[in-house]
């Protein structure tokens, strides 16, 4: 009996789980699936599949056929691939997928941002409205609340969702603006400010709120791609204390943050470890903080 397909269906997991169910063939096809997923070679032939499996050659072709004919799977010469009726569902599945689950769930998967706090906004407009918001071990008390809108000018995040407008519609939303609101004396104040700043977002790859909300406060963001043609752009951001935003912590940060936005629209990568310097983790501080009273 083989102990382990190439998949997480061991066989003898597979003849439990085949005894219990209400539709057994099913639960085999499910398998079969599982193992060619897990396959990185040409595919896998029928004496394979029935081994890994432990299950009758005849009980794997009758399946096999089964899932050949509804496009699941597809013959090569080597037996047998996954199908690209698969790849249609899977899109049909991450078109339905919520991005407020998503981004709680990509944010457990990152070492150092994790520990700030993390938020979501969707661009409406010229403001970002927050729809989602991890706190950290370092959280700072936020000026924004889920549901509350900022000027874009003069966010992170607003400005990520910004720089990742068309020049067409940038300057429609621009169109006849004097002054932009401001928060802070670091705020942006005319629009070519603004547009000098996202020039910089688009060429660095990444928005920073040096204290243009709070005081005290920075913030990195990071524009969300995807979604439909008629969504409004999504940006994700990280926030810390001013102090603490030093070289290391702010590189890892941001490397972190384009992970998050890859999460987000790639939801079948969460729990895989990515390759490169975004593993690259900086030692944060796990002790309080003093808090700010208006911080975002």
């Amino acid at each position: 009996m083989a102990k382990r397909a190439t998949g997480s269906t061991s066989a003898i997991d597979l003849e439990a789980t085949a005894s219990l169910s209400l539709a057994p063939a099913v639960t085999r096809a499910a398998a079969i699936l599982d193992a060619l997923a897990g396959d990185p070679g040409d595919g896998l032939g029928m004496s394979e599949i029935a081994r890994r499996l432990d299950l009758p050659k005849s009980s794997v072709a009758n399946i096999c056929s089964a899932l050949v004919e509804v496009g699941f799977i597809a013959r090569t010469g080597a037996g047998f691939r996954i199908g690209r009726r698969l790849a249609e569902l899977g899109g049909a599945y991450l078109a339905t997928v919520d991005q407020v689950q998503e981004f709680h769930a990509a944010c457990d998967q990152l070492e150092v941002a994790s520990l700030e706090t993390m938020q979501l906004a969707v661009l409406d407009g010229l403001e970002v409205i927050y729809i989602a918001r991890h706190d950290g071990r370092q959280a700072v008390r936020l000026a924004s609340e889920i549901g509350q809108r900022l000027p874009a000018s003069c966010t992170a995040l607003g400005k990520a969702a910004l720089a990742a407008l068309s020049e067409d519609e940038l300057g429609r939303r621009l169109k006849g603006l004097t002054r932009l609101p401001v928060l802070t004396t670091n705020s942006h104040r005319t629009v070519d400010q603004l547009l000098t700043d996202l020039a910089a977002v688009r060429e660095r790859g990444y928005s920073i709120d040096n204290e243009e909300t709070a005081l005290g406060v920075v913030c990195y963001g990071v524009a969300v791609q995807g979604g439909g043609v008629d969504q409004e752009p999504h940006a994700a951001s990280v926030t810390l204390l001013k102090a603490r935003a030093d070289d290391a912590r702010r590189a890892a940060l941001v490397n972190e943050l384009r992970r998050l936005a890859e999460l987000i629209i790639n939801p079948m990568q969460v729990g895989k470890k990515p390759d490169g310097p975004e593993r690259r983790s900086v030692k944060s501080d796990r002790g309080g903080s003093a808090r700010p009273a208006d911080n975002r």
